[in-house]
């Protein structure tokens, strides 16, 4: 196979240049905004003309609770959906079985549909047990939200296991369990990784669940918090932006921390159907 050409290289330079500043530009203009004094908010800028860091720490003090509760529904969504999902995909990729293709199916068709769609059923049914406000529920929603997905991601991941190491297994006396926990866990890690990660971006960055499940304050996750700013009597704009930048540190350091799984994941059918 020939090596690409200077032009080649060049072109694929400018593009991904292209690519980052488009993708940098949401963050640049927050950066700027987050920067500026709130009297000077209404001053065009192209390039930052302030630097006042203290709209940081501000931003901090009032939303640091708020991050958490973000970071913990998250995250305890993920463990939810990772427990059930590895299984249920296992099963799918693995095992033939009446009603498997329908099963496949209805997975596909839930993550097309809406989910807002079902959030006033599910608000009047929470509603009627008296389950709104917890934040277990809404642990337990974001778990539901997201697992037609994971499955999915899965059961393309598992697909791509060559099945000898099940009949191996099998043959060495080891049952469903033993498999699943003994073989095929250990080498998933990587397509396990990127069914978490959606989860945990989904689940941290979510704004409509939790506007309909929660109303104490105390509860709100950071997406309820930063909007709840919109309705002070003055509204700080300079504060929501630092606020926002803030709060997309924790899922950037996961991914960060992730990454080698996640490449390898992608690169090996994770998220092949």
């Amino acid at each position: 196979m020939s090596k690409p050409s200077a032009a080649f290289k060049a072109i694929r330079g400018v593009l991904c240049a292209i690519f980052c500043v488009f993708a940098m530009l949401p963050v640049y203009a927050a950066l700027i905004v987050a920067l500026t004094p709130y009297a000077n908010m209404l001053e065009p800028q192209l390039f930052p003309h302030y630097f006042a860091i203290g709209n940081f720490w501000e931003a901090f003090l009032s939303i640091g609770r708020n991050v958490l509760n973000s970071f913990l529904y998250a995250a305890f969504a993920t463990v939810l959906t990772t427990v059930i999902a590895v299984p249920a995909a296992y099963c799918l990729a693995r095992y033939r079985f009446a009603g498997r293709k329908a099963v496949s199916f209805a997975l596909m068709l839930t993550q097309m549909m809406a989910g807002i769609v079902v959030l006033p059923t599910l608000y009047k049914i929470l509603n009627g047990l008296g389950l709104l406000n917890s934040r277990a529920v809404l642990v337990v929603v974001f778990a539901a939200f997201n697992l037609a997905l994971v499955v999915t991601i899965l059961q393309g991941y598992f697909a791509t296991l060559p099945t000898g190491l099940d009949e191996a297994a099998a043959i060495d006396g080891c049952n469903y369990l033993d498999v699943l926990v003994r073989i095929i866990l250990p080498v998933s890690g990587p397509g396990i990784a990127v069914g978490a990660i959606f989860v945990f971006v989904n689940s941290y960055n979510d704004f409509v669940i939790p506007l309909f499940l929660l109303s104490n304050a105390n509860h709100y996750p950071l997406t309820l918090k930063i909007y709840s700013m919109l309705s002070d009597t003055t509204i700080r704009w300079h504060i929501m932006a630092a606020a926002s930048l803030i709060g997309i540190l924790p899922p950037v350091a996961l991914f960060t921390f992730f990454q080698k799984y996640i490449i390898q994941g992608v690169t090996t059918g994770a998220v092949k159907g």
